[in-house]
């Protein structure tokens, strides 16, 4: 195994660098039974298994996945063998479960692999892999599941709510993912949204960017901001449009019970684009510092730019913009935004990535912004790289094409 420093984590979920330590397969099956009263070890189809109640558990260790990977990605291997047991384990009406172990110093943490996904590819020795971010948050929440991109489902749990999970289930949801979901279930509808149309309504309800050129981010706060109105929900998620002086410059207040917890912001993105802009870094590491986790929620869209069609929406949008009373800095211009001006999106998924003490600074890559137009620097800000999402990622959904 490797001796290079990779991911690991405190009790408190302080992230450090060190090596993996090999755990023995004794010291694997003493985790297990420690954490699981009442289990025992077996031999089962074969093969040397944790019995608890009516569930079959097949484990490895969590390990990092080797250079030239970074630090945060994690893996164990699943062999040919544990299909076998698998089938077996369903045939005798048993629950079959794959079980990664990450242990260091005082910090277990147990990581359920649903077998689905993995029996469908018919695994050879093949990996199922978890992030340093699934680890951390199974460590300061108790439980976290989320599926990743391959569309595999991973439970993380700390040691001393592995038993409750097994026996009753997954437990720890998020009231406030709980507003996003009912949101997407209404504005992730498939269709097609035409920026005219979506200004006119934006103007009509007074919102206050409806002008901006970048109008399907802005058409989307103001959509969630009128749902949230609409159900009641701004006990757990708002929308912050007046900002005031010296506070954080964020979209999203995250409450409980009315009492604000922490921040995020709501960002639209071009689902072919491989980055998304994020905000200030100082900024950033300032809120995760304060609240301790900081939220970026990105709604992921096709887009069709006017530049493709004669400009013909672009010239329109400014039609109206100026028929309704808005003026510019600058003289008037019909084709004013025209080289990035989107003549209609459609919203195809979105992701909810979360920023914490583990992860800041490894899934975020900073960026030079240039300069502004008096000359000066911009202020140093970070780049969300969408090929590390599963580090930070904790919620996503997506819809059919």
């Amino acid at each position: 195994m490797t001796a290079e420093d990779v991911d690991q984590l405190r009790p408190s979920g302080a992230l450090f660098r060190g090596p993996d330590i090999e755990l023995s397969e004794v010291a694997k099956n003493e985790l297990l039974l420690a954490a699981l009263p009442g289990a025992t070890i077996e031999r089962y189809a074969g093969v040397r298994v944790v019995r608890f109640r009516d569930q079959i558990l097949l484990k490895k260790q969590i390990t990092h996945l080797g250079r030239p990977w970074p630090g945060f990605k994690k893996r164990i291997q699943i062999p040919k063998s544990w299909l076998e047991v698998e089938q077996r384990a369903r045939a005798d009406g048993l629950v079959p479960r794959f079980v990664g172990i990450y242990h260091c110093g005082e910090v277990t943490v147990f990581t359920d692999f649903d077998p689905a996904t993995y029996v469908q590819r018919k695994a050879n020795n093949s990996a199922a892999h978890v992030s340093t971010n699934d680890l951390y948050q199974g460590l300061t929440a108790g439980q976290f599941a989320r599926t990743d991109r391959n569309g595999n489902r991973l439970t993380s749990l700390r040691a001393d709510e592995f038993a409750a999970y097994l026996q009753e289930g997954y437990e720890a949801r998020d009231p406030r993912l709980d507003v996003f979901e009912k949101f997407n279930c209404e504005f992730l509808d498939a269709q097609q949204i035409d920026a005219l149309p979506a200004v006119r309504e934006m103007y009509m309800a007074s919102w206050p960017d409806r002008f901006q050129g970048e109008w399907p981010g802005f058409y989307v706060e103001y959509r969630l901001d009128k749902f949230i109105r609409a159900h009641s929900l701004d006990q757990s998620v708002k929308l912050q449009k007046v900002k005031r002086r010296d506070q954080f410059d964020f979209d999203l207040a995250f409450l409980r019970a009315g009492k604000l917890e922490y921040l995020g912001d709501l960002k639209a993105s071009n689902v072919t684009k491989h980055e998304a802009p994020g905000n200030d870094a100082k900024d950033i590491a300032r809120s995760v510092e304060e609240f301790g986790r900081f939220w970026y929620v990105i709604y992921e869209h096709e887009t069709r730019h006017a530049r493709d069609n004669g400009d013909l929406a672009t010239i329109e949008w400014n039609e109206y913009r100026r028929s309704v009373g808005h003026k510019g800095r600058k003289e008037y211009n019909p084709l004013s935004y025209a080289r990035k001006f989107k003549e209609s999106v459609r919203f195809v998924g979105m992701k909810i990535l979360e920023v914490n003490e583990a992860n800041f600074g490894l899934v975020l890559g900073e960026f030079a912004q240039g300069k502004q137009p008096n000359g000066a620097a911009r202020a140093l800000k970070v780049m969300i790289n969408k090929r590390n999402i599963d580090n930070f990622l904790i919620y996503s959904v997506s819809i059919a094409a």
